[in-house]
């Protein structure tokens, strides 16, 4: 049997008085995903898990049956670094690094991608960094997403508190600087925060692109080196990965899910649906099961753009869903399941991760049909929320 799980992340939203009291979901035209949802059943995942942030990396693990509480390395940039082929020992602290544009005059944190800054200028900012330590090394990566590693770094990750900046627009840095949980670790949180407040003098004095917003660095997602089973060891399963982003591709990288490099697949709302469509179908005559996912809708979220995160939606269902859902019932008859689901909710109101649990809709092989009138959240509310380290059983 053929397995499809498709990730809309950050796709639950709550009813906005722009959209006449609906959701984006609600409100999106999504003729594919809701025949899923009437000729298959729908309901919530619970993919939020005490103690540890409401984030992709923790709930899409849940998602794939790793339990975050055994196999969390308190956070993404590690796998970050993996899909960059760069290697990690234990001991290493690893740290996503944005560039991020701050308001000068308010000192708070304005854009958290620098105005979504071009991988050319995210790298000539990156080049010029000076660092303060021999063991401290910084990657350039996709856009404003980059890695600080510090070797040897022998402090416990989970001490260490960093705010992902995202979740912090309009908000002062000197509130959410990097700090620390335990003696042990402080001096070194202030040394992160001492090196990312001097970035701010080190961009200033750089000879960049007029259009360049980046004129500040800022870490979070601290983590450690990964250590997981494989996902086939897990499952019995062989396993592709579709998507643009490198920490899903560490994780795929972790877990010994096979992935390509999509041209095209960017992570964004001009992310190239339609290559990705065309990749899960190619993965589906090799694997038996596929992941795909779509980032357009949590950072239009994060944006706060209704009509943006509606729109990616609406690609999603009629570029991906789509023609995936055809692919299936033509080639592999009555032998496939297909999941449509969320990682977890991103609210465009203030552009924030919300814990609830995320809506789903599943149809296929042995799938009893519970006519559902669409799939929008204020039906999937209805049904008792399934714990999302047991849901893949529902795929196998």
């Amino acid at each position: 049997m053929k397995r499809v799980l498709v990730i809309i992340d950050g796709l639950g939203d709550e009813p906005l008085d722009e959209l006449e009291g609906k959701t984006p979901l609600e409100a999106a035209f999504i003729p594919n995903i809701h025949y899923i949802a009437n000729r298959g059943r729908i309901g919530r995942i619970a993919t939020a898990f005490p103690d540890l942030p409401v984030e992709s990396l923790v709930c899409i693990m849940g998602l794939l049956g790793y339990d975050p509480d055994r196999y969390y390395p308190c956070g993404r940039a590690s796998f970050e670094a993996l899909a960059k082929g760069i290697p990690l020992a234990d001991g290493d602290l690893v740290l996503r690094c944005n560039c991020i544009t701050v308001d000068q005059e308010k000192d708070i944190i304005r854009d958290f991608t620098a105005g979504m800054i071009s991988d050319s200028d995210a790298r000539k900012v990156i080049s010029q960094i000076a660092l303060p330590h021999q063991n401290w090394e910084l990657f350039p990566g996709q856009s404003y997403r980059n890695t600080l590693i510090i070797r040897n770094a022998g402090i416990d990750v989970s001490t260490l508190r960093c705010f992902a900046p995202h979740m912090h627009i309009g908000e002062a840095i000197q509130g959410i600087l990097p700090t620390s949980s335990t003696p042990a670790t402080q001096p070194l949180a202030h040394e992160i925060a001492d090196f990312l407040l001097a970035t701010r003098q080190q961009i200033a004095a750089m000879e960049l692109p007029a259009a360049c917003m980046a004129n500040m660095l800022w870490v979070w997602s601290a983590s450690s080196k990964p250590v997981w089973p494989s996902f086939k060891e897990r499952t019995g399963l062989n396993g592709a990965f579709v998507g643009g982003l490198d920490f899903l591709q560490g994780i795929a990288m972790a877990a010994k899910i096979h992935f390509d490099i999509i041209p095209g697949a960017t992570g964004y709302i001009d992310t190239d649906y339609a290559a990705k469509a065309a990749c899960t179908i190619a993965y589906l005559q090799e694997y038996d099961f596929v992941l795909t996912h779509v980032n357009a809708t949590d950072e239009e979220a994060h944006m706060h753009n209704y009509l943006g995160k509606m729109d990616a939606i609406e690609k999603v269902d009629r570029l991906i869903v789509g023609p995936v859902l055809q692919a299936l019932e033509k080639q592999y008859g009555d032998d496939f399941r297909i999941v449509i689901c969320g990682d977890h909710t991103t609210r465009c109101s203030d552009g924030k991760h919300v814990g609830d649990p995320v809506p789903y809709a599943l149809y296929g092989t042995g799938i009893v049909p519970g006519h559902a009138r669409q799939f929008a959240e204020k039906y999937c509310c209805h049904h008792q929320a399934e714990p999302s380290l047991s849901f893949l059983q529902a795929l196998l």
